[in-house]
């Protein structure tokens, strides 16, 4: 049973490739479109909220591992409002996302929710750093967004079927 989701950032939240190289402050264009300083437009892939809602209702931990410089991702978390969806995010500038994976289940542990591989799902449009997650901390399950689901209604009629 799934009961932590650990989610992208780049490509899989939004459909930028790369909020670090933006620069701030943001605006919000639209609900699920925001601008940097020099007009360039981040958008909230398709049913991105209609699926934190779905893990909300269903009771499952949502998280992030994002590969950025925390600033930018965090500034637009909380500027679409999806930041309350989050717990124990991570956005740090490294590519180790094991290590960010560890420190939420590490931040969960010290709050009394010890959460194993096995009720992990990663989501990420990019499989780049899943041999070495496995290699860390063990068999969690994966869904690369893009391939596994075209969009976030996908992901939501997959976990249906696993929980």
């Amino acid at each position: 049973m799934i009961r932590l989701i650990v989610l992208d950032a780049d490509g899989t939240i939004w459909d930028h490739h790369n909020v670090t190289e933006l620069r701030g402050p943001f605006k919000l264009v639209s609900k699920d479109v925001a601008e940097d300083t020099n007009g360039v437009k981040v958008r909230l892939n398709d049913k991105l909220i209609d699926f934190l809602e779905f893990a909300r209702k269903k009771r499952i931990l949502v998280s992030l591992a994002s590969w950025n410089e925390p600033k930018n991702v965090f500034e637009l978390l909380s500027l679409f409002g999806i930041d309350k969806y989050f717990v124990f995010p991570v956005a740090e500038p490294h590519p180790n996302k094991y290590q960010m994976i560890q420190k939420i289940i590490s931040n969960l542990s010290k709050i009394g929710i010890d959460i194993s591989p096995d009720e992990i799902l990663y989501i990420d449009d990019r499989d780049i750093h899943l041999s070495e997650i496995r290699e860390r901390i063990g068999n969690v399950k994966f869904l690369k967004f893009g391939l596994d689901m075209k969009d976030w209604q996908e992901a939501i009629n997959r976990i249906e079927r696993d929980i």
